[in-house]
């Protein structure tokens, strides 16, 4: 006599549950995902920062003594000459590179977190450096001069 026409309660609650689980796995992928595109970009800028100080090198016979991430690489104050490198790249979520000059500026290493501890790659791994500006983030992933011995 009565047609029934909507969900039960009980159906209603199984269909909430299941887009809650895949909700979640969604979230997962997406953090992690983002993790990873932050991991990729400091091992590019990493990359891109040696190749402008191997450039500098080679003009000036040492490494500069100094990195300002977010400013200039040049050749001289106010960049009236050689520019390496404009601007020098920042770490794209928290923690900033830490840039390390040997003795007489002929060496040189540097280092950056990693968002995922597995994602090592073929940098130098330096555990336990601290980042100075930084004080809670561990270095994981470095790039150095050819000269630099580990």
């Amino acid at each position: 006599m009565f047609k029934k026409n909507g969900f039960t309660l009980l159906e209603i609650l199984i269909v909430i549950a299941i887009i809650g689980i895949l909700s979640g796995f969604v979230t997962i992928q997406v953090t992690s995902s983002i993790g990873k595109s932050y991991d990729s970009r400091r091992k590019s800028d990493l990359n891109a920062i040696q190749k402008a100080l191997e450039s500098y090198y080679n003009d000036n016979n040492a490494y500069p003594s100094s990195l300002t991430f977010g400013g200039a690489l040049c050749a001289t104050a106010g960049c009236s000459s050689a520019n390496y490198m404009k601007p020098l790249p920042n770490d794209p979520h928290t923690c900033s590179y830490a840039y390390i000059v040997g003795s007489n500026n002929q060496s040189y290493q540097l280092y950056s977190t990693l968002g995922n501890s597995a994602d090592i790659g073929t940098g130098i791994v330096q555990t336990g450096y601290t980042i100075p500006s930084c004080g809670s983030c561990i270095c994981k992933y470095g790039v150095s001069s050819s000269n630099t011995t580990p």
